[in-house]
């Protein structure tokens, strides 16, 4: 649901609100960290701050409201819709600013849609974009209560409107092919259900109605092509059900998060994946592999910014793992701060004087600055003493080419190759020294 109900600006201009207090930055703090409980799904958390700051503020009408919402939030998110509409309309019979209550008919609107309370659910959501005009969801949802009112001019026209609004949203360009499809534009459906999944390529039901409509348009091919992707798709889907399931029943195991981070990954649903870990590094702040995996990941998306964020953080947690200091300085190596990685890779050595990559690595940055040459030579030589590997041969080699030592790096080189005969770099470094020597 968070996906695509913006969880309203409840962080307001307190001063807004009838009855206000001197301690604004503390309410601000108190709400922030109920909201990051509500946004890293602990709930319990979430429900029992926002419960607290409803009791505290008991004579503040604004702030009772605005807890309310929260609290009808958190209900929401758990399914428990009757608690969550006893919330809604609490926050509804309460003075408060224009935004908030606009923010309770909308959910209220969302909850009786969901009930199928339909007249209820169109009530509340006109409501809601009678005072929050320019909100998207609202339309997105009435459109849907068109739909299943069958409705279909006017839920078309709030589906447009929620496009205007916001393009991005997957669910109106999806809710304008149901409405095509149920008037039987077959192809006009097919380039909505198709546009939405331009916006989120996982949205399963898009798939099926795909699969449906191509059946209808009679490409079997097509059609049983898209149901498999929807069997796909619904087998991830269900996955995430049972880890989420599975978090909300057990919140202090932090393995669960990377396991749903690495189903993500699985799927290649990286903006997924980083939600989760950063949702344990909330959850979790000293749980090492939420930012060790949060790191990596901003790898393979090549932000190394944040991935060198993700791998500090680590280090202050586990200053004595080596493998985070060296992957630290890889990092700043890809970001051209070689001084910064220079200092990972001799922190890595400091950590485990026996971390044979700490050596190689530095030694091959050494080496490629064109500094230090010796001290490359000397950190390359300790690197092949502890582990003789091809690719610690290869940065002897090299270290020695860049010292002009070419029969020490011809040497070097050759038992690289005798290791790894196949790799082309290691050629072409051999090739570099044969042509340095026939110079020289």
């Amino acid at each position: 649901m968070k996906t695509l109900i913006t969880l309203f600006a409840l962080l307001i201009s307190l001063s807004s609100i009838q009855g206000w207090c001197d301690a604004e930055q503390e309410l601000n703090d108190r709400l922030e960290r109920g909201v990051r409980h509500l946004d890293a799904e602990r709930y319990d958390l979430a429900l029992a701050e926002f419960q607290s700051i409803r009791k505290e503020f008991a004579t503040s009408e604004g702030i009772g409201s605005l807890a309310e919402c929260y609290i009808g939030i958190v209900y929401q998110e758990l399914n428990s819709l009757s608690e969550a509409v006893a919330a809604y309309q609490s926050a509804l019979a309460r003075k408060a600013p224009q935004d908030v209550h606009g923010t309770a008919h909308l959910h209220l609107g969302i909850v009786y849609k969901t009930q199928g309370k339909l007249t209820h659910a169109e009530n509340h959501l006109k409501q809601a974009l009678a005072l929050l005009p320019e909100t998207a969801e609202g339309h997105i949802h009435l459109g849907d209560v068109y739909v299943l009112q069958h409705r279909l001019n006017v839920a078309e026209n709030a589906y447009r409107e929620g496009i205007r609004l916001n393009p991005d949203h997957t669910e109106s360009y999806y809710g304008l092919g149901r409405v095509s499809e149920l008037q039987n534009r077959l192809q006009q459906a097919m380039a909505y259900y198709d546009a939405a999944l331009l916006r989120n390529q996982y949205l399963s039901q898009a798939q099926y109605r795909r699969a449906l409509t191509y059946r209808r348009l009679g490409n079997s091919e097509q059609a049983a092509a898209a149901m498999a992707q929807f069997r796909h798709l619904k087998t991830y889907e269900d996955a995430v059900h049972v880890y989420r399931e599975a978090l909300y029943l057990n919140p202090n195991l932090p393995v669960l998060y990377i396991k749903l981070g690495e189903l993500h990954e699985t799927y290649n649903n990286l903006t997924a994946a980083v939600q989760i870990y950063e949702m344990a590094t909330q959850a979790h702040p000293s749980y090492v592999p939420a930012y060790t995996h949060l790191g990596e990941l901003f790898i393979k998306q090549r932000v190394f910014e944040k991935a060198a964020a993700a791998y500090q953080k680590s280090t202050e947690i586990a200053p004595d793992d080596p493998q985070t200091w060296l992957k630290l300085g890889v990092i700043y190596v890809n970001q051209q701060q070689f001084e910064s990685a220079i200092a990972a890779f001799k922190q890595a050595i400091v950590v485990d004087n026996t971390a044979a990559e700490a050596y190689n690595n530095l030694a091959r940055l050494y080496a490629g600055l064109g500094k230090d040459i010796q001290q490359a030579i000397d950190l390359a030589k300790h690197a092949v003493s502890l582990e003789p590997t091809a690719r610690y041969y290869d940065t002897l080699a090299y270290a020695y080419y860049r010292n002009t030592q070419y029969a020490e790096a011809s040497e070097a080189i050759h038992r690289a190759l005798a290791l790894a005969p196949d790799v082309d770099a290691y050629n072409k470094l051999l090739l570099k020294i044969q042509a340095a020597q026939k110079e020289k």
